[in-house]
């Protein structure tokens, strides 16, 4: 159970859920922020127009009119100066039923108020300039700050106030309504981030149970899914791709095993054959003589197996260093055709080099060597008796090609390209008889893949085989 619980917190679709509702949350928080911040300015900036509308209208009306309060006279229209200011800022406040305050000061005198204002007195002659707005705290008149516009004429000083009441009760209004919704969306966008990371990530569910279903057994099965072009059908491509891959390789190590067990076995049968029969009777010293020469001979075979499956090993595993070193191409191919002449002895054949160009390349001598003796050696076991082996070599420019030819039977077009496979044979029928084991020319691909090369092998009609080798002058 606890392991259950720990995978679940510790999964994709957990942390894509508190990713997305953590995401979703964030912007709900700045959605809200805008919007308070916005409501909050734009209630600020609407209620200074307001009052510097009214203050401008009741200022300019009595501008207008050369109204002289001073020098005012009761008569049957206006008994007093409060009637006369009255019906001046009647027209400007009847449309705003709200608590708005209004005074009317001159030479430092109160000339008017509403009533709402009681005994305070909004004048506040520290305030320079013609007009100012800010804020103004009294408790007598409002429990929030209120808002005063103060505009100064020639003579006379029109203030005008607002409770800012009305904002605060909106912003709270808000952030109430916000309090009570950012929750039930925070758990709406939880819901949704699961839903969604569950639908999203069900095909790796079903990746992953395919997967489960594949062994060493049914590798030629594969993962549904491929035909999309998202990035799931992506994966799943890739996933067939290496499954075929493996499959290829296990195959492969399969078929070597099986070939590899197949060729040791065949000397130590022999060595064990010829051991026992050795020990049933006694034999002459002659006798021992040869069965020590035979087993000599089968021993060499197997340690010649032996030796190119460590090269192939170590080389697919990228255990082999390359040890360039400058030699004159001319010079090398002399001391290939000395060295290995004689191994055509025994079919009447010779080993001759008919041309190479003077120049110094770079390559791996040893290696090198071991894979012309390689090409050579095969020459001479599947080539006519009484031919020629020849070596020729030819500068390409930034390459060097250096061919081996021989005659012999013709390779099918079919089995050019396999010759290079391990334990593979063009002709099935000669074991022994060429101690061939089908890993020569393995080792020569991978010793001219090392130096960076290609081979290459035609066969034609009339008998001729020529097995290149290109590989770069440094």
């Amino acid at each position: 159970m606890l392991t259950k619980i720990k995978l679940f917190f510790t999964s994709t679709r957990f942390k894509i859920t508190i990713w997305y509702s953590s995401l979703f949350f964030l912007m709900e928080f700045l959605l809200g922020l805008v919007i308070y911040f916005y409501i909050y300015n734009i209630s600020h900036m609407n209620l200074d127009s307001s009052l510097k509308a009214q203050a401008n209208s009741i200022l300019r009306v009595i501008e207008e009119k050369h109204i002289d309060l001073d020098s005012f006279q009761p008569s049957t229209v206006y008994k007093s100066e409060d009637e006369l200011i009255w019906d001046i800022a009647y027209d400007v406040i009847v449309f705003n039923r709200r608590n708005t305050f209004i005074e009317v000061t001159t030479s430092n005198k109160v000339i008017f108020k509403t009533a709402n204002l009681g005994k305070v007195s909004l004048s506040f002659p520290e305030k320079k300039g013609k007009s100012a707005l800010f804020d103004y705290k009294n408790e007598e008149l409002s429990g929030s700050a209120i808002r005063v516009c103060q505009l100064k004429g020639k003579k006379y000083v029109v203030i005008v106030a607002y409770s800012k009441e009305y904002i605060s009760q909106t912003l709270n209004n808000l952030k109430d309504v916000y309090i009570f919704i950012a929750p039930i969306f925070f758990l709406i966008s939880i819901i949704g981030g699961a839903l969604i990371s569950s639908k999203s990530l069900s095909r790796i569910d079903a990746i992953i149970k395919k997967t489960e279903e594949i062994t060493g057994q049914n590798l030629e099965e594969t993962i549904p899914g491929g035909e999309y072009f998202d990035e799931y059908g992506r994966l799943v491509k890739k996933m067939n791709e290496m499954v075929s891959r493996i499959k290829t390789s296990v195959d492969f190590m399969n078929q070597f095993s099986i070939s590899a067990a197949h060729e040791l076995k065949t000397p130590l049968t022999i060595l064990r054959g010829e051991i026992e029969i050795t020990l049933k009777s006694e034999k002459t010293p002659q006798q021992y003589i040869e069965v020590l020469k035979s087993n000599y001979e089968e021993t060499i075979r197997m340690i010649k197996i032996v030796d190119n499956l460590f090269f192939i090993s170590k080389s697919d595993n990228a255990m082999i260093n390359i040890n360039y070193h400058e030699i004159e191409l001319n010079s090398f191919l002399n001391s290939i055709v000395k060295s290995l002449g004689i191994l055509g002895q025994e079919k009447n054949m010779s080993l001759v080099l008919e041309k190479a160009p003077n120049l110094i390349i770079q390559i791996d001598v040893n290696l090198m060597k071991q894979a012309l003796s390689n090409i050579i050696d095969n020459a001479f076991k599947f080539g006519d008796e009484n031919t020629n082996v020849t070596i020729s070599a030819k500068d390409l420019g930034e390459k060097i090609k250096i061919s081996v030819s021989n005659m012999g039977e013709k390779i099918p077009a079919e089995e050019v390209e396999k010759i290079f496979d391990r334990f593979y044979r063009a002709d099935k029928s000669r074991t022994r008889k060429t101690g061939g084991v089908g890993l020569g020319l393995s080792v020569v691909k991978s010793i001219v893949s090392l130096h960076k090369g290609t081979v290459e092998v035609q066969s034609n009609d009339n008998s001729l085989t020529t097995l290149s080798i290109f590989i770069p002058k440094i």
